[in-house]
C-alpha cells in the first residue's frame, strides 16, 4: 500500500492539475519526490510544501477543520473528476452510465483488492464502513444465547447493530474495557482471550479506534479466534490508507472500511472484504 506521505505528494499538485497548468505533471512528480525523499522534520517545517497541500483542497478558510476522520474533504482534483463524470453520465445516460462508467466499477474493485491484498471476488464496493460491517453483522447466522465480543471503544453504529440483534434474536453482546494507553499490545489481545466463553461466536474489533487512535493486535486476535472456531470482523474505517498493511497482516474473516476518510476518495465510498470461504454464509 502507498504511504500517506506519497499520496500527499501527489495531492500537492492537485491545484495545478485543476487549473490545467502546463507544468502540472512536473509539479505533481516534483512534490512526490520531495515528500518521499525529505526528512520528516524538514518537510514539516517547509511552508511552501504545505502551501501546495493547502491549495489542493477547497475547504472553507473561515473554519478550522479539526475532524478529517469522519468524512475527509476530497482534494480539488477528486472533485473535478467527479464533476466531469457527472457531466459525462448525463450526455447520453443509457450509453454512458451502463456502457462506459459501470464497467469501470470492476476496474476499481480489482485495484482495491490488489491494494488490500485479496482476491477481487472477496471484495465488494460499498458506500462506507458502516454499510459493509452492518451487512455482515445483520447477516450472520446467530442463535439465541450466542455471544458477540467487542470493546467499549467500538463505533456506536456497530454497537447499535449488535443491540438490534440482541432484541430481535436474543444474542448476547459482551463488551470489554481496557486502559489507554494499554500497557502493551499483548495485554489487549489477552483481554479478548480472557473474555471468551464456549458461547462466543463472533469478535468485532477495531483496527484503529476512532476515540484514541489505538491500533489493535488484529492478527493475534484473529488467529486466536480461529483456533476457537470464532468468526472475526474488523472495523477498518480509520486504518485503510492511514498506514501500510495488507490482509495477510490481519488474517480476519471480514473487513469493512470507508474510502472517504484517509484515502481522500469521493464521499460515499467504501469496501467490504469477505474471506472466500465465508461468502456463502455471510
Amino acid at each position: 500500500m502507498s504511504t500517506r506521505r506519497a499520496f500527499l505528494g501527489l495531492a500537492a499538485g492537485a491545484s495545478a492539475v485543476a487549473a490545467f497548468r502546463d507544468d502540472a505533471l512536473e509539479r505533481v512528480l516534483a512534490a512526490g519526490r520531495a515528500a518521499e525523499g525529505g526528512a520528516p522534520e524538514a518537510l514539516a517545517a517547509d511552508e511552501r510544501y504545505w502551501r501546495e497541500i493547502q491549495q489542493a483542497f477547497t475547504v472553507n478558510r473561515s473554519y478550522v477543520n479539526l475532524n478529517n476522520g469522519g468524512v475527509c474533504p476530497s482534494p480539488r482534483v477528486v472533485q473535478e473528476a467527479m464533476k466531469r463524470y457527472l457531466d459525462l453520465s448525463n450526455e447520453a445516460p443509457v450509453y454512458t452510465m451502463w456502457q462506459l462508467l459501470e464497467p469501470q466499477v470492476e476496474s476499481v474493485r480489482r485495484s482495491l483488492a490488489r491494494e488490500f491484498g485479496c482476491d477481487p471476488e472477496e471484495m465488494a464496493i460499498t458506500r462506507n464502513a458502516s454499510e459493509g460491517l452492518e451487512a455482515v453483522q445483520l447477516g450472520l447466522d446467530l442463535r439465541p444465547g450466542d455471544e458477540v465480543l467487542t470493546t467499549t471503544h467500538d463505533y456506536p453504529r456497530m454497537l447499535t447493530a449488535w443491540r438490534q440483534r440482541e432484541r430481535r434474536d436474543g444474542i448476547v453482546l459482551k463488551t470489554i474495557s481496557f486502559p489507554f494507553p494499554p500497557p502493551s499490545l499483548d495485554a489487549l489481545a489477552e483481554r479478548f482471550e480472557q473474555a471468551l466463553t464456549p458461547r462466543t461466536k463472533v469478535i468485532l474489533v477495531c483496527h484503529m479506534t476512532n476515540l484514541t487512535g489505538q491500533v489493535f493486535p488484529v492478527k493475534r486476535i484473529c488467529r486466536m479466534a480461529r483456533e476457537c472456531g470464532i468468526e472475526t470482523i474488523v472495523d477498518g474505517a480509520h486504518a485503510f490508507a492511514h498506514f501500510p498493511f495488507k490482509h495477510e497482516d490481519l488474517d480476519c474473516d471480514y473487513y469493512g472500511t470507508s474510502l472517504h476518510k484517509w484515502l481522500f476518495a469521493p464521499h460515499g465510498t467504501g469496501f467490504l472484504y469477505v474471506r472466500r470461504a465465508k461468502i456463502g454464509s455471510a
